[in-house]
C-alpha cells in the first residue's frame, strides 16, 4: 500500500502547503459524510421526529453537527502542514485522525443500541482497562470483526486520501471550498438557533434530539429570548409545546394506583446544604424535638452532590444522569403527578428561584400557575416568605395537601442581622479568598450553623402551626437536605459543595414524623432515591414494581443497595461501603477511599460497572 502520488496524471507540479491545506479541508468533509452516513444507525433506536418543522431541525443537526466535528479533524491537522509541510506526515496522520474519528462513531452506535447513552470516560476506562471482556462480553467472532472492520476503515481512509488528492491536485484555484464551507456554516448556525428558540420556549420535539448525537452541545440563549421578546419570562411551559414523542422509557408501566380513603397530608422541608452532622439538639433545637417522635436515617445520602441533581433524586428516584432527557422533554416526576391525580392541593415554597435549576420544567412542571420566586433580596428574607407564605396556605385551605418548603439561608451562610449568633467565634462576612488548606474553619463553620439554627426556627414556626390546627397527626413530615455542605474535612481544601462526592458533600440529615409509625433510629444505608417509591407505596396505594419509576427501594423494608450512583452538574459517582469511583466531565477516572484519596493500583469493578451502565440507560427506550 503506497500513500497517494505527489503529482498528477498530467505532469504538474505538486501542490504546496496550500494544496495539503484543501486536502485536509476536503479529507475530514468526506470523513464527515461519511460519519454521517455511519450515524443513521442511531435512527434505529429513537424515534424519527415527526412534523416538518421538528424534521428540518433533525437534517440540518445531524449534518451541522457532524461537518463540525470534521472541522474539528481538518484544524487538527493544519498546524503540522505549517509547521513540516511534508505530505507522506501529513497523509499518514490524517488517515490516523479519519480512522479513530469513524471508529469512533462505529462503536458509539453499538454503545448507544445497547445503553442509550454515548461513550464516556467510564466506557473507555473499561473498553482499555482490561475488563472489556468481562463487562461487553465479547465473543471470539466479535473479536474478527472488529478486527476486520478496523482494517476496512483504514482501507478506506487510505483509498479516500488518494482521491481527495487527485482532486485538488486537478482543481487548482477553484473556490468550490469555500462555497461548500459557507453553506455548512450556515446549516451550523441555523440548527443552533433553532435549538436555542426551543430550549426558551420549551419546544420539546427539537430539545429532547440533543442526547441522540455524540458530543453535541447546542446553543442555548434563555435570557437573550426572553429580553427581545422571543420567549416568556419565568415558566415556558405550555402544553402545545411539548411533544407526545418520547425516547424516554419513564415509568416503564402505567402505575395502578389506589387512593386510600383517607389520605396523609405530606409535606417536605428541604433545607439547601443541610450536612448531615448539624441534625442536633444544639444547632436545631427543633428539629430535633420532633426527630423524637419520628423514624431517623442515620446513614442517609442525597442523589448528588449539588441542587439540581439532588432534588431531582428526591423527587424522581432516578439517577441525575437522566437530567437533561428529562429536561428536554419536561417529563414531570411520576410521584408529582400521581399526587396531582389524586387531587392533592399543592404548596410549592422554594427560597431561591424555581427556573434556575429548571424545577419549573421538570419535577414541577405539571403544577397550573407554579409559585416561582419569592419575596426578599437576601436568602433569609425568602426563607421568612416562604414560611409566612406557607402558612397562609395552611390557613387557607382544605386537604389534603402536599407541601414543599426549600429553604435557602445555609446555602448562603445566611441569617438575619438581629438573628442570635449562638455559635462563636463567627465570621462577620464571609471571604472565600481566605479559605485554603491551612485556614481555621471554626468561625465560617460557626456562622454556618448559625443559619441552619436560623432555618431551624422558621421550621419551628410550621411545625407548631401544624400543631395548632390539628393537622400534624395528618400530616406525614419529611425533613432533609439536598446535598451536605464540606468544611475541608478531609484536609483537601474542598469548601461547600459541587466539588466532590464525599460523604462531607453527599449525607444530609432525615427525619420523618410519620403518625401512626412507631419512631426509632435506622442506620442501614439509605438515599433520596428512596423516597418516592416509599410513599408511592405506602401513602398513594401504587402496586407497581419500584424498578417500574425508580432505582430506589422502600426506606425501611428494601434490600440496602450495593452502591449508589451520585451525580452533579457534568460528573458522576460510584460509591460503594468502602470506595468511591468518580468519572468527570472529560472521562477521567479515580476510584478513591473513604479519605477521598486515590486507592493504589485500585481497578474498576467489572460487575458493578455493568449494573452501573444499565442503570443509566434503562429508563430510555
Amino acid at each position: 500500500m503506497s500513500l497517494p502520488d505527489t503529482e498528477n496524471c498530467s505532469g504538474a507540479p505538486p501542490a504546496g502547503r496550500r494544496g495539503l491545506l484543501r486536502w485536509a479541508g476536503w479529507f475530514f468533509l468526506a470523513n464527515s459524510v461519511m460519519a454521517l452516513l455511519i450515524s443513521l444507525r442511531y435512527l434505529q433506536v429513537v424515534q424519527f421526529p415527526e412534523g416538518e418543522y421538528t424534521a428540518l431541525f433533525s437534517v440540518l443537526a445531524f449534518v451541522g453537527h457532524f461537518a463540525s466535528l470534521g472541522f474539528i479533524g481538518a484544524v487538527l491537522l493544519f498546524l503540522p502542514i505549517l509547521i513540516l509541510p511534508w505530505r507522506r506526515l501529513v497523509f499518514l496522520l490524517g488517515i490516523l485522525l479519519g480512522s479513530v474519528y469513524l471508529l469512533g462513531i462505529v462503536i458509539d452506535t453499538f454503545v448507544f443500541a445497547q445503553y442509550r447513552f454515548h461513550i464516556n470516560g467510564m466506557v473507555l476506562n473499561l473498553l482499555f482497562g482490561g475488563a472489556a471482556d468481562e463487562i461487553f462480553t465479547f465473543s471470539g467472532s466479535l473479536w474478527i470483526w472488529m478486527a476486520v472492520l478496523v482494517v476496512a476503515v483504514v482501507a478506506a481512509e487510505w483509498w479516500l486520501a488518494r482521491r481527495v488528492w487527485r482532486f485538488v491536485l486537478a482543481t487548482p484555484g477553484r473556490s468550490y471550498g469555500y462555497l461548500v464551507g459557507a453553506a455548512l456554516f450556515i446549516i451550523f448556525l441555523l440548527q443552533n438557533i433553532m435549538f436555542a428558540w426551543a430550549d426558551a420556549n420549551s419546544y420539546t420535539p427539537i430539545t429532547r434530539q440533543a442526547r441522540f448525537l455524540p458530543a453535541y452541545q447546542p446553543l442555548t440563549a434563555k435570557d437573550w429570548f426572553v429580553e427581545n421578546g422571543w420567549a416568556e419570562p419565568g415558566s415556558a411551559q405550555k402544553s402545545y409545546r411539548i411533544g407526545k414523542a418520547t425516547s424516554l422509557d419513564y415509568p416503564k408501566t402505567p402505575l395502578r394506583c389506589e387512593p386510600s380513603v383517607r389520605k396523609m397530608n405530606i409535606l417536605y422541608v428541604v433545607v439547601d446544604s443541610w450536612r448531615f452532622d448539624t441534625m442536633t439538639g444544639e444547632n436545631t433545637p427543633n428539629i430535633h424535638r420532633l426527630a423524637q417522635e419520628s423514624l431517623v436515617f442515620q446513614n442517609h445520602f442525597s442523589g448528588a452532590n449539588s441542587t439540581r441533581t439532588g432534588i431531582f433524586s428526591l423527587f424522581y428516584g432516578i439517577p441525575g444522569t437522566y437530567w437533561h432527557a428529562i429536561l428536554a422533554e419536561q417529563r414531570g416526576a411520576v410521584f408529582i403527578n400521581q399526587l396531582l391525580e389524586q387531587n392533592y392541593r399543592m404548596g410549592i415554597f422554594a427560597s431561591a428561584k424555581l427556573f434556575s435549576p429548571e424545577f419549573d420544567r421538570t419535577v414541577f412542571v405539571s403544577i397550573d400557575n407554579l409559585r416561582l420566586r419569592s419575596k426578599g433580596g437576601t436568602p433569609w428574607e425568602r426563607d421568612q416568605n416562604i414560611t409566612d407564605e406557607f402558612i397562609d396556605f395552611l390557613d387557607h385551605g382544605g386537604q389534603p395537601f402536599f407541601g414543599f418548603l426549600f429553604y435557602d439561608s445555609p446555602h448562603g451562610y445566611d441569617f438575619p442581622p438581629d438573628y442570635p449568633q449562638i455559635f462563636q467565634p463567627s465570621w462577620s462576612s464571609v471571604n472565600y479568598l481566605l479559605l485554603d488548606n491551612e485556614f481555621d474553619r471554626t468561625p465560617f463553620f460557626n456562622r454556618y450553623r448559625n443559619s441552619v439554627h436560623f432555618v431551624d426556627s422558621l421550621v419551628g414556626k410550621v411545625i407548631s402551626r401544624l400543631e395548632k390546627k390539628g393537622l400534624l397527626d395528618e400530616t406525614v413530615v419529611v425533613i432533609t437536605g439536598d446535598h451536605g455542605q464540606e468544611f475541608n474535612d478531609n484536609k483537601l481544601n474542598y469548601w461547600g459543595h459541587n466539588s466532590n462526592f464525599s460523604p462531607w458533600q453527599t449525607k444530609v440529615p432525615l427525619v420523618i414524623r410519620w403518625p401512626g409509625k412507631e419512631p426509632r433510629s435506622l442506620s442501614h444505608w439509605t438515599s433520596h432515591f428512596d423516597m418516592t417509591p416509599t410513599l408511592m407505596q405506602e401513602l398513594l396505594g401504587c402496586r407497581n414494581d419500584i424498578r417500574d419509576y425508580s432505582s430506589g427501594k422502600h426506606l425501611v423494608d428494601g434490600e440496602p443497595a450495593p452502591y449508589l450512583l451520585l451525580s452533579s452538574y457534568g460528573q458522576f459517582a460510584v460509591m460503594e461501603k468502602n470506595r468511591i469511583t468518580v468519572v468527570d466531565e472529560v472521562g477521567n477516572v479515580d476510584v478513591l477511599g473513604d479519605d477521598y484519596r486515590p486507592i493504589p493500583d485500585a481497578r474498576l469493578s467489572p460487575g458493578l460497572m455493568r449494573s452501573v451502565m444499565e442503570e443509566m440507560g434503562r429508563f430510555y427506550k
